[in-house]
């Protein structure tokens, strides 16, 4: 695994954190990084190890576009992914 810190990508997405594989993007630098952050970042890496890069991206990118067409709300459309509501719960989770 590999992690980037006050990386362009997700300043570009406007959020705090995107995982690509096995590798993780931070928009802060490295001590800025909460914790709750790092332990959901981590569980996109086992998602992608669990499904593979083109399975995860594709049903990520499936679910988005349905949950967009039910609650036409980008926020609502993200918050109800299947891969987000996992890490959700993983940022409870103390390791």
């Amino acid at each position: 695994m590999n992690e980037y810190y006050n990386h362009w990508l997700p300043k570009l997405l406007r959020v705090a954190g995107v995982t690509i594989g096995k590798n993780i993007f931070y928009s802060v630098k490295k001590t800025q990084v909460p914790e709750r952050l790092r332990r959901h970042e981590k569980e996109h890496v086992k998602q992608y190890e669990q499904n593979g890069i083109i399975k995860f991206l594709f049903c990520y990118f499936f679910e988005y576009i349905k949950n967009l067409i039910k609650y036409k709300s980008h926020r609502k459309a993200y918050l109800n992914i299947s891969f987000e509501i996992a890490a959700r719960k993983a940022e409870q989770v103390e390791a």
